[in-house]
């Protein structure tokens, strides 16, 4: 039965080979954009949790994830006055900015007590046109002191390197990035650093208590809620996974449905010499589970490749997670089970008489 399968398959190799090629095109859709996405907010939260600052302060509403708007909507004030809350050794305000890139808006003086990150070469911003990156911005965009990184239109000189890597890679004034989004006195964020971190949790209950309206967040949890995502991103998978599922479920029915009308008389021949109905379907199920799984093999090595090629090209890290390469696996023979239903069950009820005198 396996050589009847095995044969069928070679006879039509380009139809099998544009089969195998659609089902690996959903796998790689899925093991891609996952491992992209994963890798990005992953990635996130390593650089957001680099910071020495215990708890991250954001405005009402914002809520946890990733924004893609993020804006000036915090008074810096705040600052003072989270300050004289029992336990909170000092606040300190963060504008961030995305237009093709994150942009940190800081007080360098005050972002280094908050956080580990100094210039090791060069030296840090003093003036509203001059920013500092990290180590693998410089690398990544072949960057050196002196040269101009564009911000919403206006131009910053690079006058410093900095590690480690904390926040978004690039970092201008606070007060260049008020003028730059017209919201002067405001920031995104606070980044808190509390008197004893062992009691971190009752300092942020006490913010929270004060500020009942912000988002408090420690960020030692920061790299597991990135990891998760949030609802929007979440969503956004779903929706990926079931094209996916979509696409190589009728890549599967068209190739099936086209091979058993190519094999009305053949099937009749097996019917008439007693093939039963569910050996009929059966061998239809087997070939297309055997060309799904051909194109979920095809589709893993394509995805290594790709990842290896996205790292190598651009700044994206690609996490290809061992349990969602079997979330594929399982994704892949379902679409292909679900493809072939229809063309199994039309084989199966051909009558024989017809099929043999099918031209």
């Amino acid at each position: 039965m396996e050589s009847l399968v095995i044969s069928n398959l070679l006879h039509r190799k380009v139809r099998t080979t544009v089969s195998i090629a659609g089902v690996a095109l959903g796998v790689i859709l899925v093991v891609l954009t996952v491992g992209i996405a994963h890798g990005f907010l992953s990635e996130q939260g390593r650089r957001n949790a680099a910071v020495t600052a215990e708890i991250i302060m954001r405005p009402p509403g914002s809520g946890f994830g990733l924004s893609l708007s993020p804006s000036l909507s915090m008074h810096v004030n705040l600052a003072a006055q989270i300050d004289s809350i029992e336990g909170v050794r000092t606040a300190v305000p963060v504008g961030q900015y995305l237009k093709g890139r994150m942009i940190d808006g800081i007080n360098y003086a005050d972002f280094t007590k908050v956080s580990d990150a100094h210039v090791v070469q060069g030296r840090a911003p003093e003036h509203d046109d001059e920013a500092i990156v990290d180590r693998f911005h410089e690398t990544n965009n072949h960057a050196k002191l002196g040269d101009t990184i564009t911000v919403a239109d206006r131009q910053f000189h690079i006058v410093g390197i900095y590690e480690p890597e904390s926040l978004a890679r690039v970092k201008i004034p606070l007060a260049a990035l008020q003028q730059i989004s017209n919201r002067p006195g405001l920031c995104s964020i606070m980044l808190i650093q509390v008197v004893d971190p062992s009691k971190q949790e009752e300092v942020a209950e006490r913010i929270k208590e004060r500020f009942p309206d912000y988002g408090i967040w420690l960020t030692r949890d920061l790299p597991i809620l990135y990891a998760r995502g949030n609802p929007a991103l979440q969503t956004f998978l779903k929706v990926v996974i079931l094209l996916s599922v979509i696409v190589s479920s009728l890549v599967i029915l068209l190739g099936m449905y086209t091979t058993v009308t190519e094999r009305t008389r053949q099937i009749g021949v097996l019917k008439s010499l007693g093939a039963s109905r569910g050996w009929i379907a059966g061998e239809i199920e087997k070939e297309a589970l055997t060309i799904t799984l051909l194109g979920v093999v095809v589709g893993f090595i394509v995805s290594l490749a790709g990842k290896y090629a996205i790292t190598r090209m651009t700044q994206l890290n690609v996490e290809l997670e061992a349990s969602w390469l079997f979330y594929a696996l399982g994704l892949g023979l379902l679409s292909g089970l679900i493809g072939a239903i229809y063309p199994a069950l039309r084989a199966a009820n051909q009558d024989p008489v017809k099929a043999l005198a099918y031209e």
